[in-house]
């Protein structure tokens, strides 16, 4: 994507369409951050991965783990978003869940499932409806898979979120599936909350399990327990956790209890959010967590302010209406994600790949849409934590673009699925580690929609799409602010335009320290002519 540089000034200074301003009074602010294009110190490209194998598994909202080549669906669900009618059978259909095991190798082409209904699998009835559950919150680790709660359909025939945990051998699990006579239950221990933790510990849905060291946290999400139903919350209980939630585990004794570490004291009513994306960082005090975004606002809007979590566990928040505060309104459901770390800069970087968003790019402009349309877009959000200054770009990366024999265009990233490809043992991705074009992960699955969602509520279904990500190092040109190939006499203009104080992360701030003068004029000079690359 190339900005132009009419659309660099359009986008930098903000929205040009609004959908009313009842709709911005439901969300946590009035206003939203500036969405400044480019100015991020790499590149990101996303490609269509050519799949020429076994036919690949239309799945989103499942539990997964990546061992090798291979990938280990738990759970989920094979349609697309619920519907939004009366009867909860109709919006959550039992048919919908995915009940297998399902399993795909990336390097051979082919996939495989077994039903967790097998007799071989020597589950409990209790035991496979947990399994089956969606929206569980999900780690992989050394060959484990972390699945905490969850919603689904429990074996009495009740819409509920389970309480538990469970731990999955991946290996073991994805033998199984390829027709280890051992059975599965070998490969899986269920766990109950831990000693000195209130009964539903693990009773979550919507939330994200990272781990911060030693310790696992669940983030945030909700307990929801009976049917969805757009008619009135009748025989339906919704608590929102507004909580970390830490513990610990011994993954080289799977039958040992996990260990209750704590959860958050006093709640604040600003965590009261559900399906975000959560991402690994690092913050003043050490390594900790940042959430982003996230759904509902008691007015039904959505939060702009991001959360900071401390290494133990605590919350905070900054004044969401003080100056410098980040107040985001793209890409703030749960997506795709990666999170970066540069020791040399000093900066977390946190992607979010498509979704939904109050704010989305809509027929080359910038909108603000009460219905949370879907967006193509990547998003990536800077943090430097020592100054706790933030700063949102549009880095000129999106889905590749597709359509239907109708030529809508399809959406990604809702519920998409990241698989990491290189080193995160060390809680976040090294950025200054990667030093060529690499390919860092695959994104899979997710809901995918046909349309964006503006002015119509479109058609929705559960992806099998396979994208690669592919990491180049550099910003390749940066005073070259309109992406025409050469640092010219546009970029000039744009340049003295913006000249004196300025918000952080402008591109034209080419020394970033919030105004653009004569070090950045000469920086522009010196770079002048066609961009190498």
């Amino acid at each position: 994507m190339h900005f132009t540089r009419i659309a660099v000034l359009l986008v930098a200074l903000g929205s040009v369409h609004s959908s009313g301003s009842e709709a911005l009074a439901q969300n946590q602010t009035d206003s939203l951050s500036p969405l400044i294009p480019l100015g991020v110190p790499f590149r990101l490209r996303i490609e269509q991965v050519e799949w020429d194998g076994d036919p690949l598994p239309t799945i989103h909202s499942a539990a997964h783990g990546l061992v090798g080549d291979r990938v280990l669906f738990v759970g989920g669900k094979t349609s697309g978003l619920h519907n939004f009618d009366c009867d909860p059978d109709e919006n959550f259909p039992a048919k919908d869940f995915n009940r297998s095991l399902m399993v795909i190798d990336l390097a051979t082409r082919e996939t495989f499932s077994r039903p967790l209904s097998d007799a071989d699998s020597v589950l409990s009835p209790a035991q496979i409806a947990a399994l089956s559950s969606i929206n569980t919150l999900t780690k992989e680790f050394d060959g484990q898979l972390i699945s905490v709660g969850g919603y689904g359909i429990d074996e009495n025939g009740d819409y509920v979120t389970f309480a538990g945990l469970r731990v999955i051998d991946i290996a073991g699990a994805i033998d199984w599936v390829l027709g280890d006579p051992a059975p599965l239950s070998d490969h899986i221990r269920f766990h109950q909350s831990p000693k000195g933790a209130p009964s539903d510990f693990f009773t979550i849905c919507g939330g994200i399990l990272i781990k911060n060291g030693d310790e696992y946290w669940s983030c945030l999400g909700h307990d929801f327990q009976g049917g969805y139903t757009e008619c009135g919350p009748i025989g339906t209980t919704q608590v929102y956790t507004k909580s970390i939630r830490r513990f610990s585990l011994d993954t080289d004794l799977p039958d040992s209890p996990p260990i209750f570490i704590g959860e958050t004291a006093d709640p604040p009513s600003w965590a009261r959010r559900r399906d975000l994306n959560v991402l690994p960082a690092t913050v003043p005090e050490g390594l900790g967590a940042v959430a982003l975004g996230g759904v509902f606002t008691l007015e039904d809007g959505v939060w702009t302010a991001p959360i900071v979590v401390d290494p133990e566990g605590g919350m905070t928040m900054r004044d969401p209406e003080a100056r410098g505060t980040l107040r985001q309104g793209f890409n703030v459901y749960d997506s795709a994600r990666l999170s970066f770390w540069s020791e040399s800069r000093g900066e977390n970087w946190f992607i979010a790949f498509g979704g939904l968003g109050y704010q989305v790019l809509w027929e080359g402009q910038l909108i603000e849409n009460s219905s949370i349309p879907y967006s193509n877009e990547v998003l990536a959000v800077r943090y430097v934590p020592e100054s706790d200054r933030w700063s949102q770009h549009l880095i000129g990366a999106s889905y590749p673009t597709s359509t239907d024999s109708a030529g809508n265009v399809y959406y990604h990233g809702t519920e998409t699925f990241t698989l990491t490809t290189v080193d995160q043992q060390n809680h976040q991705i090294d950025l200054d580690a990667l030093t060529e074009e690499t390919t860092i992960a695959y994104l899979y699955g997710g809901i995918i929609a046909g349309g964006q969602g503006v002015r119509n509520f479109p058609e929705t279904f559960a992806s099998n799409q396979l994208f690669r990500v592919v990491f180049e190092p550099g910003a390749g040109c940066p005073a070259d602010f309109d992406a025409s190939g050469e640092v010219d006499i546009s970029d000039l203009a744009s340049l003295l335009e913006t000249w004196g104080e300025v918000l952080d992360g402008i591109p034209q701030d080419l020394n970033r320290d919030r105004f653009v003068n004569s070090a950045d004029l000469g920086a522009l000079i010196s770079a002048w002519g066609l961009c190498s690359e």
